[in-house]
């Protein structure tokens, strides 16, 4: 198969890509790091919060 009968090789990427498209893209990187940020905080708030009362507590504060 020679380059013209590849459809691949006749694409051609534009010069540059347009501002829209990157602003578009970072704000789904952020989204994502958001969510993955607060997923985070609640299992480990979550899986804590289990250990410290499987524990009896012996990780919160005693009543004076």
């Amino acid at each position: 198969m020679t380059d013209n009968e590849n459809p691949f090789k006749l694409i051609e990427p534009e010069g540059q890509v347009p501002e829209s498209l990157k602003k578009a893209l970072v704000s789904e990187i952020d989204t994502i790091r958001n969510t993955s940020t607060l997923i985070d905080l609640f299992v480990g708030n979550f899986i804590n919060t289990l250990s410290a009362s499987f524990s009896g507590g012996e990780n919160s504060q005693q009543e004076s």
